[in-house]
């Protein structure tokens, strides 16, 4: 693809067009999660005003003279100004995304797959349960539920990882866990010394 990428160049929504014809998205910054994981925060450029997605959806995302991978959207459904990645590198395309720089740029195809269906827990009480990086594709149903907390009924987190190094979003897990209006449990399989 490179410089032969095709990009729409009007001012528009990422939710009126093709999600199959790429778009260019700009490295805002790369966030270390843990050793092996980070969070890519994307800009986007050639006009494009936000990227619509829905919480459990995916984006292809491409990387120049690399190759391009699946990862599902870890960000804010009701924030589209900025599209939000977090994965593991595990692989040549993985790796190099890991290496990305701020205002190093991307292509990005999507959003693709079946949305979750918060919507239909709306009266409910809900129960989110991840383990190690399945948090990341669960946090735009909880950003979700959370925008629109007057709908549901209790709300429980309940997280898991291998170590305390091995936690996804530390600091925004104790952000959640001071709310009045959720739950948060997290616990690990491997505890050192000065776990809680």
């Amino acid at each position: 693809m490179g410089s032969e990428m095709k990009t729409q160049t009007a001012t528009r929504t990422a939710d009126a067009r093709n999600p199959m014809v790429p778009l260019e998205f700009e490295v805002g910054r790369v966030s270390r999660e843990t050793h092996d994981t980070f969070t890519l925060f994307l800009n986007p450029v050639n006009g494009l005003e936000r990227f619509t997605f829905q919480p459990g959806q995916f984006n292809m995302i491409y990387i120049y003279g690399v190759g391009e991978v699946p990862i599902s959207i870890s960000g804010n459904p009701h924030k589209p100004e900025v599209l939000v990645h977090t994965t593991r590198a595990v692989g040549t395309v993985t790796r190099a995304m890991q290496q990305l720089k701020r205002g190093d740029r991307v292509g990005i195809r999507g959003p693709f797959g079946a949305a979750w269906p918060v919507d239909v827990a709306e009266g409910r009480d809900v129960v989110f349960v991840a383990g190690g990086i399945g948090l990341a594709p669960l946090r735009p149903a909880i950003y979700h539920v959370l925008a629109n907390r007057n709908r549901f009924g209790r709300i429980v987190l309940l997280y898991g990882a291998r170590t305390p190094e091995d936690i996804l979003y530390r600091k925004e897990l104790e952000k959640w866990r001071a709310r009045f209006d959720l739950e948060v449990h997290v616990t690990v399989d491997r505890a050192t010394l000065d776990w809680r």
